[in-house]
């Protein structure tokens, strides 16, 4: 029995030496999605401002009928 209880132990030091190796990647992964969506945000806001200002040109051209 106590074999059998120093290999478990053997076995979970591994996984938890693994999951510590591994511990950064994900923050790392995360700060890269936080990025792509802080990017993402600001293309909406830049097309946002595109379409006023298109909407202003063709109000002023007589063409603010159209519907996009």
């Amino acid at each position: 029995m106590f074999e059998v209880l120093k290999n478990i132990q053997g076995d979970v030091g591994q996984i938890m030496r693994e999951q510590v190796s591994q511990g950064p990647q994900p923050s790392s992964i995360e700060d890269h999605m936080r990025g792509t969506r802080t990017y993402l945000c600001g293309m909406q806001g830049d097309v946002a401002d595109l379409k006023m200002r298109v909407d202003r040109i063709e109000k002023r051209l007589g063409l603010a009928d159209t519907e996009h």
